[in-house]
């Protein structure tokens, strides 16, 4: 039996994901099922087999990647749990799991560079992360549909910070385009992945994750985007215990819309006050477009119009959030 340990590389309301140590060759990612008690790793499975195969019939054009699902554990699977439960740590029991490809991490002299940019001004706290084994499981969030304000004050003046982590670090559109990330590339993959997983994979994307992290090792450009800043990357999914599948009607695309605005702020928002947001909307909203017709296409029916009535339900959304804003602004 092996020796390797295995250790955490992150935490969620699903349940802990674990990784063997020096795992250089990012081979495999253990979810396992001790969350919360409305949460399933078999639902997650599900999901992510149905994404794959919409993939695979219709494989996107963009630098986007979807981790491979290897199977599924039960708690009574004896002989899996037996050889590998003495590398978890003390006190852990065999459960039900999710295998699937670990995303490749970014590498130290990247993640150093992302310290630098939210821990300016803090050395003591900049170098305990940069030396932090927790921490040496770096993503990066990309956050289309958000501005974080202080970003432009933040060379000026100490980090604010007191805790940081590098696991699923947020970059919000304006500290994007500081670093000269190509965020209109970003919204047209992100719109790819959202037509694959309404019309390919008829599942309403519910808190699915978005990832920037490397490529795998056998993709390389132009399978990825190219950076100065974060090097070659792609846009990863994760996590789909939460999706549900989606009728193809009015009811479906319901669910779609509220999934749409219920998840972090992947996504460009429509009806932005600022125009650069506007534009990036406008960018992914035609990409949406045309991925969908393509995907939509492929079936018996005639079903091109759930696309452009999905887009006018999340444009109607994003306007009456966007007037419930202004008269909160304005009491």
């Amino acid at each position: 039996m092996s020796s390797r340990q295995y250790h955490c590389i992150g935490k969620g309301f699903c349940g802990s994901v674990w990784a063997l140590d020096n795992d250089t060759a990012h081979t495999a990612a253990i979810k396992r099922e001790d969350g919360g008690p409305d949460r399933s790793v078999t639902n997650d499975y599900n999901m992510h087999v149905r994404i794959l195969r919409s993939a695979f019939q219709t494989p996107p054009s963009t630098p986007l990647s979807i981790p491979e699902c290897h199977g599924l554990v039960q708690q009574t699977d004896d002989s899996w749990w037996e050889t590998r439960l003495h590398q978890f740590p003390a006190g852990y029991t065999a459960c039900r799991a999710l295998i699937s490809e670990r995303i490749p991490k970014i590498p130290r002299s990247i993640s150093n560079k992302i310290v630098d940019l939210f821990c300016v001004g803090n050395a003591p706290l900049s170098e305990f992360v940069k030396q932090n084994h927790a921490d040496d499981a770096c993503l990066v969030r990309p956050y289309l549909g958000r501005i974080r304000g202080h970003y432009q004050k933040q060379t000026a003046r100490p980090s604010r910070y007191q805790r940081f982590s590098l696991r699923n670090v947020p970059l919000h559109l304006d500290q994007m385009e500081k670093l000269g990330l190509d965020v209109a590339a970003y919204a047209e993959t992100m719109a790819d992945a959202l037509a694959l997983m309404h019309w390919g994979a008829q599942v309403d994307a519910n808190d699915v994750e978005f990832v920037l992290a490397p490529p795998r090792q056998q993709e390389k450009a132009p399978y990825a985007f190219q950076s100065e800043w974060l090097g070659d990357h792609c846009l990863w999914i994760l996590d789909f215990d939460c999706c549900h599948p989606i009728s193809m009607d009015e009811a479906g695309l319901d669910k779609a819309c509220v999934a749409f605005f219920k998840n972090d702020p992947f996504y460009p928002r429509p009806q932005s006050q600022e125009s650069a947001d506007t534009a990036l909307w406008n960018v992914f909203k035609e990409r949406f477009l045309v991925a969908s017709r393509k995907i939509l296409s492929q079936g018996d029916r005639d079903e091109q119009w759930l696309a452009e009535e999905l887009v006018k339900k999340i444009e109607i959304e994003g306007q009456l959030r966007r007037s419930k804003k202004e008269k909160l602004d304005s009491a």
